[in-house]
């Protein structure tokens, strides 16, 4: 709609910039006093109508300048540069400093403290030779996405992007509605506004507006929420009062402001850590005193608000961290003095306030850092970490001085060491802001 208008804008503008060349070719040297009076006041009407709207239109586009189109981006730059081009104090340079990582796919990107938004993505490109014959090669661009994205989300198909304003945009489609008769493309559309979180994968949408929880794209086992089984291409709203969403390929998990947790969508595990097998389409509450959850596949992993965390479901690759691999219907604690859980497929990892780094579950594309066998307990594997996030078959975390690291398949490179360099700073941060603090949850819009 902001595109619209700002074309519409432009178009006036147009319209009132020809009718004013009109009037000034006009030769009022014969015409009467009155009719002079009256050319000069539509000179006067048209200049200033023609340069409103051309202000509106120029507005409008600056203010959509961070929504180019996603997975391309605004400048070819990295973060070091930007980092390394920021002059003054030490203050002022830490704000060009990474603040907060995002997976998508095996895709990476850091969010610095200033609200920049950097990525580093996986091109495929196309060549022709003589014959006509093309070969496709992927490659890796780094780059300025977004000058206001707060939070990405999203899978192979498809991102989604919210931006400072509360404004959520969703580029590409949902896997699996492509046979639908209706819209299923979408490009660098704005689908909501007064937005606050946003979970993404592959087939589904989640995203909190105006402190509800919505759901759009595939609907199978009931995942959701609607009450349904039926595949939506518009968001239908779930659950009042939501802070954050966590979106699995097999079910779903919200967590309102009160700090109740609710699921929805498969239980063949028993995932939902409710006794049961039974599925449900409706959210279902399951605990109480919770900070974040991350849904994987047929398993859940929980984090309190007194920093434990418990896990319950299918437990075959270790993901649950037991120390074996039997399935839990229940949800059994794990680990305590976390600030922050990441969770994908059938890989985990935990961060504490002081930067502790564990992991555990599937580790067959060495994403996990510690050789290639999978890890049944969560297992210390960094001590000087800031933020991380789970890929596909990867990992990615920010040390403490803001260097950036991924491992496994990121960049579809094996991995043989534990951390392959994405980003290096050699920054000087602010004993202040060395360590994360905690996960800081949104709460309900007034």
């Amino acid at each position: 709609m902001q595109e619209t208008i700002g074309h519409i804008s432009f178009a006036f503008a147009a319209l009132f910039g020809f009718l004013l060349i009109l009037m000034l070719l006009q030769n009022t040297k014969k015409k009467s006093l009155k009719v002079r009076k009256k050319i000069k006041a539509r000179r006067s009407f048209y200049s200033i109508a023609a340069g409103l709207f051309l202000l509106v239109g120029l507005a409008l586009r600056f203010l959509d300048f961070s929504a180019s189109e996603l997975k391309s981006f605004i400048s070819t730059t990295s973060p070091v540069e930007a980092y390394t081009a920021e002059s003054g104090a030490a203050e002022a340079k830490y704000q060009a400093l990474p603040g907060e990582l995002f997976a998508l796919g095996d895709d990476y990107y850091v969010r610095t403290v200033d609200g920049d938004v950097y990525g580093y993505l996986q091109i495929s490109q196309t060549t022709e030779d003589e014959e006509g014959n093309e070969t496709t090669v992927q490659s890796y661009q780094t780059g300025l996405f977004s000058r206001d994205a707060v939070q990405l989300s999203g899978g192979e198909n498809l991102i989604a992007a919210l931006s400072e304003r509360g404004v959520l945009r969703v580029s590409g489609a949902f896997e699996y509605l492509t046979y639908e008769k209706d819209r299923t493309v979408f490009d660098r559309e704005v689908y909501s506004r007064n937005c606050t979180y946003v979970s993404a994968t592959s087939n589904s949408l989640f995203y909190v507006h105006d402190g509800d929880l919505w759901s759009a794209g595939y609907n199978a086992f009931g995942k959701l929420g609607d009450g349904t089984s039926r595949n939506r291409l518009e968001g239908a709203m779930v659950l009042e009062d939501v802070a954050s969403v966590s979106a699995s390929e097999t079910h779903t998990l919200a967590v309102d402001v009160y700090g109740n947790l609710y699921g929805f969508g498969d239980n063949s595990y028993s995932e939902m850590g409710n006794r049961t097998t039974a599925q449900t389409s409706t959210p279902e509450k399951l605990m109480t005193g919770v900070k974040q959850a991350a849904a994987g596949r047929y398993f859940s992993i929980v984090l309190t608000k007194n920093g434990e965390v418990y896990s319950a479901g299918r437990n075959d690759q270790g993901q649950l961290g037991t120390g074996d691999d039997r399935d839990y219907a229940t949800y059994k604690k794990i680990l305590d003095g976390v600030v922050k859980i990441a969770v994908n497929k059938n890989s985990c990892a935990a961060l504490t306030a002081s930067g502790i780094l564990y992991v555990w579950g599937a580790n067959g594309d060495r994403q996990l850092g510690l050789g290639d066998d999978v890890i049944l307990t969560p297992t210390q594997v960094a001590t000087d970490v800031y933020d991380m996030a789970i890929g596909e078959s990867s990992m990615g975390v920010i040390k403490l001085n803001r260097d950036v690291y991924v491992t496994g398949s990121a960049r579809q490179e094996k991995n043989n060491v534990y951390l392959q360099p994405l980003w290096q700073f050699n920054a000087t941060v602010p004993e202040e802001y060395l360590y994360r603090e905690t996960v800081v949850m949104p709460s309900r819009p007034e």
